[in-house]
């Protein structure tokens, strides 16, 4: 079994960003979106025309002071490789539970379709308000464009939410 990272998350949070399970990269090097290729921390970064840094103590630091917070939809799975296609027999993470001890929170970014299928699967439509984005992993390749437009509309509700 694989077992995603426990939420990053502070009492100011405003806006949830949820993936599907950490990939291989990540799991191995038990950070969030540490593959490379994954796009995730230059979008994020992007949106306040920042570079991130190689410190994921930093990069964590970023998020919460800007009233962010991470998380994953699946808790633990069986899985080959990164693909969210092979993930079996996974578990969710409990988020309606970290909605409730969170009433800051009050927008929800699915990185990704297969996020945002998992969490209408286990818990129905969310009950805050919600986008569906393109995946920031490198297996979703092309629709750069696309992708960058999505996350920074989604990104830009940071200071509205």
């Amino acid at each position: 079994m694989e077992y995603s990272f426990g939420p990053l998350i502070c009492e100011s949070s405003k806006i949830l960003i949820l993936g599907s399970l950490p990939g291989v990269r990540s799991l191995a090097e038990g950070r969030y979106y540490a593959h490379p290729r994954n796009l995730f921390w230059p979008l994020i970064y992007g949106q306040w025309q920042m570079k991130p840094p190689e410190s994921f103590d930093e990069r964590y630091r970023f998020i919460l002071e800007h009233e962010l917070a991470l998380w994953d939809v699946i808790g633990c799975a069986r899985r080959e490789g990164s693909l969210d296609g092979n993930i079996r027999d996974e578990r969710p993470n409990d988020i309606p539970s970290l909605l409730r001890g969170h009433p800051s929170l009050s927008l929800i970014l699915f990185n990704g379709a297969y996020a945002f299928a998992k969490y209408k699967k286990y818990f129905g439509e969310p009950d805050i308000p919600y986008r569906k984005l393109l995946s920031t992993s490198p297996a979703c390749a092309g629709r750069d464009r696309e992708r960058e437009l999505m996350w920074r509309g989604a990104l830009s509700l940071a200071g509205e939410a």
